[in-house]
């Protein structure tokens, strides 16, 4: 037999070998003989294991779990997308429950998002090289392709003590650029985008429920255990006599914020919502989306209520509805602010958020950003990503910035890719609110337009909690903030009405 002969029979084998796998696994799904034979020997498998040692057990079942998720990642960009979603909600919680906050979410986040864009790139039946062109030529993605450049020449920053950390930040947000394409490719009809709208409802309003039963019940023994192993943590999270919750969120604040843009996004969502269930279940689980936020007890998110739902008002303030709905909200929160309500903890503590000039930390804060400002000014690219804070002790010991607090994300922007970084993140944000406004003055599609509004509320209401909270950047909000971005991009391809 000819080396030649030998070379053919071995690439007939690869490709058939391709072609079983891609029908057994991405076009049948196991719906066949030997997707009936690999569970059963699978099933005998596990059983014999588990029995003969849990661990060995519970690992092949958590492999298995993994490949089956990969699969409907790789079969499904649109199952990917919120596959993604949810994971990122519950992750933490998970990490809590069954690892005791050992489970890498990180890394597993990226291999989703690398699978369901795998998975995408494989379809046949899309012509994903003009889906990318409209996507890029759009001037919102041009701005964040410039960020995404600047975070690139970040890398390279020669302030910077650690090029590793440097290069994990650009990583990160590369993933999330990653993310916003995907869910440009899955919202290409109405449909789909009210799937998402009634997945994010669903993850939002569980996790919800969740931080009011922690208020409730109190946190259960494998959380308690957690937070009084770490005594930073537990100074977090135990204030004024009380736990903050973070329900199935890494942090009280994450949760808070999340729990609070999302309640605006679907309270504005609730108001056109012509479906009568669907409008009360909207308005049910943002009640406790505002609870949850409330027991969460971080004071940004009290804020981005307040902001958000002013901005909407003003958005829509010509319609009838909208301003009897501003009526009541004004009512509500004067009330809550000077109401005869004395004792309750948590209306205590949203009534410090607009009492600013009183708070002993607002002060610590305004003195912070002074003594940073001639840094700034003087290092037109910052001290480099992941210089400040508690990263930058842990990477970047002996960096000017390391272990400078920064509360907001404006003034990290400012601290690590200095002036001209924060000059871009603030062209970004401004570019985002203008693209979606535009297109919801345009459009005359009803059902658009409200979702064009809850759209730009809800990222309106994260970037005023940008100005006291990183607000973005965990995985429980970049796969809310980044979709939207990419749901107000796409709802004008579905706008066959517009101006």
């Amino acid at each position: 037999m000819t080396n030649g002969t030998i070379v053919r029979a071995k690439n007939r084998l690869i490709k058939a070998s391709i072609d079983f796998c891609t029908q057994t696994f991405l076009r049948k799904k196991l719906y066949n003989w030997f997707g009936v034979l690999l569970v059963a020997a699978l099933a005998v498998l596990f059983g014999y294991l588990l029995a003969k040692d849990p661990v060995e057990g519970l690992s092949l079942f958590g492999f298995i779990v993994a490949l089956f998720v990969a699969v409907i990642c790789l079969s499904s960009t649109e199952a990917g997308l919120y596959i993604i979603m949810g994971y990122s909600f519950f992750a933490f919680f998970l990490a809590r429950l069954l690892f005791r906050g050992a489970l890498p979410v990180g890394v597993i986040f990226d291999s989703l998002t690398i699978a369901t864009l795998l998975g995408m790139l494989m379809q046949r039946n899309r012509d994903l090289r003009h889906e990318f062109n409209k996507f890029t030529r759009t001037p919102l993605v041009t701005v964040v392709l410039l960020t995404l450049f600047f975070s690139a020449v970040e890398i390279f920053n020669p302030n910077s003590m650690s090029l590793d950390t440097n290069i994990l930040a650009f990583r990160k947000f590369f993933g999330y650029v990653v993310l916003m394409f995907i869910s440009y490719v899955v919202f290409d009809d109405y449909e789909k985008v009210r799937r998402f709208i009634i997945f994010l409802f669903i993850i939002c309003t569980v996790s919800a429920l969740y931080g009011c039963i922690q208020q409730w019940h109190g946190y259960f023994n494998f959380e308690m255990s957690l937070i009084l192993s770490d005594p930073h943590g537990f100074g977090l999270i135990f204030i004024n006599g009380e736990f903050r919750k973070f329900s199935t969120m890494s942090d009280p604040a994450a949760f808070g914020i999340i729990m609070a843009a999302c309640a605006v996004f679907f309270l504005v969502l609730a108001t056109q919502e012509p479906e009568k269930r669907v409008k009360q279940a909207f308005i049910a689980g943002s009640v406790f989306m505002i609870m949850g936020m409330g027991y969460s007890g971080t004071r940004t998110a009290n804020a981005i209520i307040v902001a958000g739902l002013a901005f909407f008002i003003l958005l829509h303030f010509d319609k009838k509805s909208t301003r009897i709905f501003g009526i009541v909200a004004t009512l509500v929160f004067l009330f809550i602010i000077y109401g005869p309500i004395h004792g309750n903890k948590t209306i205590d503590r949203f009534r410090t958020t607009f009492a600013a000039n009183d708070d002993p930390s607002y002060k610590v804060r305004v003195l912070a950003r002074h003594f940073v400002q001639p840094y700034i000014l003087s290092h037109p690219i910052g001290g480099g990503l992941g210089s400040t804070g508690a990263t930058g002790v842990a990477n970047q010991r002996g960096h000017f910035l390391a272990n400078f607090q920064t509360d907001s994300s404006y003034l990290r922007r400012a601290a690590e890719t200095g002036w001209i970084g924060l000059a871009i993140t603030c062209i970004l944000y401004f570019v985002v609110l203008l693209t979606g406004i535009k297109g919801f003055f345009r459009t005359r599609d009803a059902k658009l337009k409200i979702i064009y509004a809850a759209s730009v509320t809800c990222l309106f209401s994260f970037y005023i909690a940008e100005y006291a909270q990183e607000a973005l950047g965990q995985i429980t909000d970049v796969v809310v903030y980044y979709p939207m971005l990419a749901l107000i991009l796409k709802l004008k391809d579905l706008d066959h009405e517009a101006v």
